[in-house]
């Protein structure tokens, strides 16, 4: 066997890598000046790679926008309706879908950025879309009977949020006990509004 395969395969592991540095450099970006106020000049830069690299791989910004998110979707793993056991007590299904979801928080700091930077921008708009789509599948499910009651859906969601995950951690609390104040509080007006 001649070493030709060997380094067509070096090479291609080489390509992905370099495109996966360009992915991380962009949402590097896109989290501190938002997806507009990123050039392909500041990705090449930070990617450690030259202009033409980056364009080579995502010839326009839209382009490496549409890349950027659906990788960063990818690799979220976000909850679904089939995640969550529609048969389990209603405390676990809370408690699931609030460590799952506290998970992918805990690992999409940048992702966040960019959304708050860049929230209307077509890209992030679809894959809000989507988010909020498979999100709220996940809830009704973990809410059971509870997510008929509007407000339901609105409280636990505005509970089980990045902003008040991360402002629990800010006040001195471990991942776990955020998880568990957020899912007393969730099942405590639960409990509140059905009596």
């Amino acid at each position: 066997m001649s070493p030709r395969p060997y380094r067509m395969t070096q090479r291609a592991q080489s390509v992905e890598q370099t495109r996966g540095r360009i992915l991380r450099a962009a949402l590097a970006e896109y989290a501190i000046h938002g997806i507009d106020g990123t050039s392909m000049q500041a990705v090449a830069r930070r990617a450690d790679v030259a202009s033409g690299t980056v364009l080579y791989h995502f010839p326009t910004p839209e382009e490496l926008a549409d890349a950027v998110i659906a990788d960063s979707a990818e690799r979220m793993a976000l909850p679904t309706a089939e995640s969550i056991d529609d048969s389990a007590p209603l405390s676990e299904r809370i408690r699931t879908l609030t460590e799952e979801l506290f998970r992918v928080y805990a690992g999409t700091d940048a992702e966040f950025h960019m959304w708050t930077k860049s929230r209307e921008h077509p890209a992030l708009r679809t894959w809000e879309l989507w988010y909020y789509e498979t999100y709220g599948k996940a809830l009704s499910v973990a809410l059971g009977e509870h997510a008929a009651h509007p407000r339901a859906l609105q409280i636990a969601s505005a509970l089980i949020d990045p902003g008040f995950r991360a402002s629990l951690l800010q006040r001195g609390l471990d991942e776990q006990e955020a998880v568990d104040e957020t899912v007393r509080l969730v099942l405590a007006w639960l409990d509140s509004d059905t009596t």
